[in-house]
């Protein structure tokens, strides 16, 4: 009881969130729309269960006027069923569209911001794949939802009913055994006792469906990544002839997919042959129950014909669990999916208000950069880099040189906010821009100016600032392809790539600027050519610079030199600054 009550919590907490948003008036109106659609098909099976009494008492009596009035009644009935069902699919439908459209909006808004959808990796690393549980997990999570929301109300609605029409009939029909004797409602109690029985004994068969399904989507989601991430690779595995090792790692991923469906479908195929044989049971138990008195003449044909479907209505209400059983575990299995998100996006930012094992970060300062105490740590406590205290004014620029493993990479993440673990203080300066430049520049989807432009959008951006920037990076060519959409981090060079970068600081002309290994992929000498234009463009930025070969050296007033193998008297790698 306690883990279906956890679990309709859970899912409220997801699913409430939309119908009050600014889009509730709307969600409640189609959702009202629903239910009457899903009202309007239960009367109508109703209607149906009703007129089987009257035609088949008609047939009996060999009544052709009453047989010729109740098939136009059915004609009715269809044209109901018609108009009932569509609507429920429509409204349904428009729905789930406009439910999926604000969830997977609210979820994108939420995990791409303020670095949480890199943040997210360190503080909750079991949520795995995220970007598919937005991108899968909320449509099946919504589809099901819809799915099982209407067959529960329609059973409700269908058990409420039907046990109206079956308590009538009780009083009629004699209970077999009893020597013509009745019980109130005993068809009622027989249809809730058979439900039952198959209920537990399909929990019993499926109860392991909701963890292989939650599996399923984790194997799917890690196999898929894996393909593309070899996809959008392709170069570097090709050149190092590295396809054995790639091909392997597919097929160690696709083996536990592959796996775990095994042992679903082998669950779920005996459930399904459980669920075919009560399924076809339910047909006959009811009649065999019925047919006695039938046979004796307490009850005419249509009401046999009556008792029958108003029991099966009856009983398929009541087992609901049955029939639902395998949505029910993919339904429980995306609800623990998106609440893992939700509770991972939750704990990157209660990270940020942590006051203890933290790297405070703020941008209150005046002018200038100022850092103090910083230590960076792993996950699991041991230390990894650390800086001295410096207080740096615009024009300024500071080189952070050592060996690889030395944490220079992780310092700049610490200093950007993306990195939670350690402690210390940085103060950027208030209102100014920080911007900060990984080795390999990101490339968006699109034209080489969204390129170009980005992290701002092309309209932001006038044209001859783009054009200048880029020949001041010494890629004034690229400008008549300023249009061309094309993957970009592929046709262009290691060296364009960062030339692309330098060309994006002079647009956004920061305030600090973190540069990581701006010019590693060029010549030493068009590094430092480069690297000069950009300072001489930038004369207030305040510039620090990863800089592992020391290629620009002579460019910064210091130098900071991490020591991987000199721990200082915390444990943490020495930062030291050379006279």
């Amino acid at each position: 009881m306690d883990r279906i009550v956890l679990a309709l919590r859970t899912f409220l907490r997801l699913a409430l969130p939309y119908f009050r948003s600014e889009e509730r008036w709307t969600a409640r109106l189609l959702l009202l729309a629903i239910v009457g659609a899903e009202l309007a098909l239960v009367y109508v099976a109703v209607a149906a269960v009703n007129w089987n009494a009257r035609f088949f008492n008609a047939l009996e009596s060999r009544d052709w006027n009453a047989f010729y009035s109740e098939l136009i009644f059915f004609g009715f009935i269809v044209l109901s069923a018609v108009v009932a069902g569509a609507s429920q699919y429509f409204f349904g439908q428009t729905l789930q569209i406009r439910w999926r459209r604000w969830l997977t909006a609210n979820y994108v808004s939420v995990w791409m911001a303020k670095g949480r959808q890199d943040r997210v990796r360190i503080v909750a690393p079991q949520v795995d794949n995220i970007h598919l549980r937005i991108a899968s997990d909320v449509y099946l999570f919504i589809q099901r939802t819809h799915e099982l929301a209407t067959s529960l109300l329609g059973s409700i609605v269908a058990l409420v009913s039907f046990a109206y029409i079956l308590w009538g009939l009780s009083a009629a029909t004699p209970v077999p055994g009893l020597g013509g004797g009745t019980i109130p409602g005993w068809l009622i109690w027989a249809a809730l006792l058979y439900a039952g029985i198959g209920t537990l004994l399909a929990h019993w068969i499926g109860h392991r469906l909701i963890p292989l399904n939650f599996n399923q989507q984790r194997f799917e989601s890690d196999f898929r990544f894996a393909i593309v991430r070899a996809a959008d690779h392709a170069e570097p595995i090709a050149l190092m002839r590295g396809e054995p090792v790639e091909r392997a790692e597919l097929s160690h991923r696709f083996s536990n997919l592959v796996a775990n469906w095994t042992r679903l479908v082998a669950t779920q195929t005996r459930l399904v042959g459980f669920i075919a044989a009560y399924g076809q049971a339910s047909t006959v138990v009811p009649v065999l129950m019925v047919a006695p008195a039938y046979l004796v003449g307490a009850i005419p044909l249509g009401s046999l014909m009556q008792a029958s479907l108003a029991f099966i209505r009856v009983e398929g209400a009541f087992a609901f669990c049955i029939s639902s059983y395998p949505k029910i575990a993919e339904w429980k299995a995306m609800v623990d999916r998106l609440a893992g998100f939700e509770d991972a996006m939750t704990a990157v930012d209660e990270s940020r208000t942590l006051t203890s094992g933290v790297i405070a970060v703020s941008r209150d300062g005046g002018r200038d950069l100022d850092v103090s105490g910083v230590s960076i740590r792993l996950p699991d406590g041991s230390d990894v880099a650390g800086l001295p205290a410096m207080a740096l004014r615009p024009g300024d620029r500071v080189m952070i040189t050592g060996p690889s493993g030395s944490g220079k990479s992780t310092l700049f993440r610490a200093l950007a906010g993306l990195w939670p673990h350690g402690q210390g203080r940085v103060e950027f300066p208030k209102g100014g821009e920080v911007l900060v430049m990984p080795q390999r520049p990101y490339f968006p989807l699109g034209t080489l100016r969204r390129a170009v432009a980005y992290p701002s959008t092309e309209k932001e951006v006038k044209e001859a600032d783009i054009v200048a920037a880029l020949e001041a990076a010494g890629i004034a060519h690229l400008v008549p392809r300023l249009d061309e959409e094309a993957d970009w981090n592929v046709l262009l060079s290691g060296g364009e790539q960062q030339r692309i970068g330098i060309a994006r600081a002079l647009l956004r002309k920061p305030a600090v600027l973190l540069f990581d290994e701006p010019v590693a992929a060029l010549a030493d000498a068009s590094g430092r050519e480069l690297y000069a234009t950009l300072l001489e463009k930038l004369p207030e930025t305040i510039v620090l610079t990863i800089d592992r070969r020391e290629v620009l050296r002579e460019y910064h007033q210091k130098i900071v030199a991490l020591r991987r193998d000199e721990p200082g008297p915390s444990g943490r790698p020495l930062a030291t600054v050379p006279a």
